[in-house]
């Protein structure tokens, strides 16, 4: 379905980064995860580590963490393949095996259909050996950028440049 952790890293990277202050993505943000994400055929990849920090039980993701960061891996998809900035309006996810801290994981997300104002995104996280852990799928819709801008106290043109940065190669 997608590269192996190895692999990954050889991928061209998604250049655009986040103007704001993003948990999941933003590298400002002091106790958030900065992750870096790679264009794939069908949407983007990353490797990460999560710390024990955010566990749940000790040495185990939280599976609140899980979701973000698949719902993180959705949404830059969207970016990377389409330059769409959307917002998540269900996401299901399948917890299969525990993640655990401290350990390179994967993080992938694929396009599955994108046909605005709707699109549908799958998820999954993958340990080094290439054991699926969790998986997911996303459903999302696309407002005005005008609206998101206003939301987010960004200006729109800070967020197309953004959106036109992830989809460079």
């Amino acid at each position: 379905c997608c590269p192996d952790h190895a692999s990954v890293l050889n991928l061209p990277k998604v250049q655009g980064r986040w103007p704001g202050s993003c948990f999941v993505c933003s590298e400002g943000h002091p106790h958030g995860l900065g992750l870096h994400f790679h264009h794939t055929t069908d949407g983007v990849a990353c490797v990460t580590r999560i710390p024990d920090t955010y566990c749940g039980f000790d040495g185990m993701v939280h599976g609140g963490i899980i979701s973000a960061l698949m719902d993180e891996a959705a949404a830059y998809a969207l970016f990377a393949r389409h330059g769409k900035l959307g917002v998540t309006r269900d996401i299901t996810i399948r917890f299969l095996k525990p993640v655990p801290t401290g350990t390179d994981i994967r993080v992938v997300g694929e396009i599955q259909s994108f046909d605005p104002p709707q699109a549908e995104v799958a998820m999954a996280i993958y340990d080094a050996e290439g054991q699926r852990l969790a998986e997911g799928r996303t459903n999302w819709s696309f407002p005005r950028l005008s609206r998101i801008a206003a939301l987010a106290g960004v200006e729109e043109e800070v967020l197309q440049d953004f959106l036109d940065d992830c989809r460079k190669m």
